[in-house]
């Protein structure tokens, strides 16, 4: 396999602007690292493991089936190595786990926008946008090559601390082994860095970018996109996840899929009601960006 290093573009957000950014990286589904897009937060400053330690230490979480005080859990992060990585607290959806904490994330950097997953006409019963906090200490990794469920994009912001990212496009899905069914968004290669070859022959031909996010910049992984990343300093990060005119049809047809589980009928409704969503959304951004 080849991952060749720091092979993205990095761009300032005041330089780039929204139309550029469209047109050059979110339509033709291009990653990219974005600096200074969420400067205005007060997360920016605010957020550290002392702070999540001092003001939520005493929240309870669960990491891989295990119970931890989060300060117990800081604690540990706090001496993570590679060798003996700290349990890796991930994808805690804040409007759950602490909503008051959504104030020093507002509003979203304006890359993420629009995010059409946010209209009220969708038929869900939940919101299928979710801001997610990751918490973990150096050496630790998330645990699986995948690429975001129902093709939405994602958007890192790195608060603190340093990753080290793994990306590979859409087309490089032959290589990967992905699982069966609903977990088909999931590679069965278990560690990318140390893949059992013999297992998983057709990985050594598969080929993506490794780099580095920095505090203060900001991920844009494209739908489709496979991905994963181990953690090089005690790491702070939030996610959001999207959609737009560029992953709707594979947003489209993933959610109709996802429906159609539960009520085949339901799934042949929505299926036109969802094309015609779709064109509804896109003129609602045109005459946003007028």
């Amino acid at each position: 396999m080849q991952f060749l290093p720091t092979d993205i573009d990095r761009r300032d957000w005041a330089t780039l602007g929204r139309e550029r950014f469209e047109r050059e990286y979110v339509l033709p589904l291009r990653p990219i690292v974005v600096r200074g897009g969420f400067d205005h937060w007060a997360a920016r400053d605010k957020w550290t493991l002392e702070f999540f330690r001092q003001h939520h230490g005493s929240r309870v979480v669960v990491v891989d089936g295990k119970h931890w005080r989060l300060e117990d859990l800081i604690d540990q992060i706090r001496v993570s190595s590679p060798a003996a990585p700290a349990p890796y607290l991930r994808n805690q959806l804040l409007s759950r786990w602490a909503p008051e904490l959504l104030a020093d994330i507002s509003p979203m950097p304006e890359c993420t926008r629009p995010n059409w997953l946010e209209s009220r006409a969708i038929p869900a019963l939940q919101p299928l946008t979710y801001i997610e906090l990751f918490i973990g200490g150096t050496g630790a990794s998330f645990p699986i090559l995948h690429y975001d469920n129902l093709h939405t994009h994602a958007f890192l912001m790195q608060l603190v601390g340093e990753k080290e990212y793994i990306a590979l496009p859409p087309d490089q899905e032959k290589f990967l082994y992905p699982a069966e069914g609903v977990a088909s968004n999931k590679s069965s290669i278990g560690d990318v860095s140390n893949p059992d070859l013999a297992r998983f022959p057709l990985f050594e031909q598969a080929e993506g970018i490794r780099f580095k996010l920095h505090p203060g910049e900001t991920l844009f992984v494209p739908a489709g996109w496979w991905h994963t990343a181990r953690i090089l300093s005690p790491s702070i990060t939030v996610s959001i996840n999207g959609a737009n005119r560029a992953n709707w049809p594979a947003f489209r047809k993933d959610f109709v899929v996802d429906r159609g589980r539960s009520s085949r009928w339901r799934a042949e409704l929505i299926r036109p009601y969802l094309f015609f969503l779709g064109a509804f959304l896109m003129l609602e951004s045109r005459f946003d960006l007028l």
